[in-house]
């Protein structure tokens, strides 16, 4: 699957530590890639901005609420679990694991 809108409820302090921890704030964005393997859900997002060789875990902590998001919204809307989450870098030319 491909393209698929969301828009989710989330604590504050679970998309930025920073702001209030208990009120909610709507999330909106669109999943890049997901597909189902043994009836659960894996997650795909491409990034395309320049990653120094050796910059995956960096990467990794940069768009990690991201994915995070991206699998709670997939969860909601299908039912089903979300088993993976990846990053592909085109940079690194390489998926990378969240």
């Amino acid at each position: 699957y491909r393209e698929q809108p969301f828009v989710i409820s989330r604590k504050a302090s679970e998309v930025n530590e920073g702001w209030n921890g208990e009120e909610q704030v709507l999330v909106q964005g669109i999943v890049d890639a997901y597909f189902l393997e043994q009836d659960e859900i894996v997650v795909v997002d491409y990034k395309t901005n320049w990653t120094p060789p050796g910059g995956e875990q960096c990467l990794a902590d940069q768009y990690r609420v991201q994915l995070e998001c991206y699998g709670q919204a997939l969860e909601r809307l299908t039912g089903k679990r979300v088993k993976e989450k990846y990053l592909y870098s085109f940079c690194l030319g390489k998926a990378i694991e969240i």
